[in-house]
């Protein structure tokens, strides 16, 4: 085999490793990639086969639902103030939803970096995300959710520019808070209300 047949293999036998599952694509690598659905009924059908598990074998898991809201530093609520609601503005918001898209990323990221590598971490809709940790009870899922607003909340670099976030969290556990991955985030989102009051 001449060495340029070689190298038109080479490329071919990497797309068959990566279409096996063999190799990730880099951008899907669990420590920088977090998946995102943009409702609860895709997060309940996204976590079915773990609650059929649950079920059948009478094993543990709960749920952890974030909120996460950047902070806005009251710089900008003047620059927002003092520009017009035509083309200027209409840029101005554009850059605030990507910065806003980019700290979400960085938040996903870190998260995703926090938990172990067994447990699954969704971002639902813009601003949410949902942990699912596979084999915890309430008292587990208690230490993960202290141990991530100590690691979460602090500044984060987003294009060269720090930004800060305030996160609240709340928590269910199968079979307690729901027997369906709806019913778990709701009763996660619940509890998250009850401690902002």
């Amino acid at each position: 085999m001449s060495p340029s047949t070689a190298a038109a293999v080479a490329p071919a036998d990497a797309v068959e490793q990566v279409r096996a599952g063999l190799v990730k694509p880099a951008r899907q690598t669990p420590a920088l990639w977090v998946p995102r659905v943009d409702s609860l009924a895709e997060f309940g059908l996204m976590i079915s086969r773990q609650l059929t598990q649950c079920r059948r074998y009478g094993g543990h898991l709960s749920v952890l639902w974030l909120e996460a809201e950047p902070v806005v530093l009251p710089a900008q609520t003047a620059a927002d103030a003092d520009t017009d609601h035509d083309g200027e503005g209409a840029s101005e918001r554009a850059a605030a939803i990507e910065a806003r898209e980019g700290l979400m990323t960085a938040v996903g990221r870190r998260l995703r970096s926090r938990v172990r590598g067994t447990d699954m971490v969704l971002q639902v809709g813009e601003t949410s995300f949902a942990v699912l940790l596979l084999d915890a009870g309430i008292p587990e899922a208690h230490l993960v959710q202290d141990r991530l607003s100590t690691a979460l909340n602090g500044p984060y670099g987003v294009d060269a520019v720090t930004m800060q976030v305030r996160l609240q969290m709340g928590m269910a556990s199968f079979p307690e808070g729901g027997a369906r991955g709806t019913d778990l985030a709701e009763s996660a989102r619940l509890d998250l209300r009850r401690r902002m009051r």
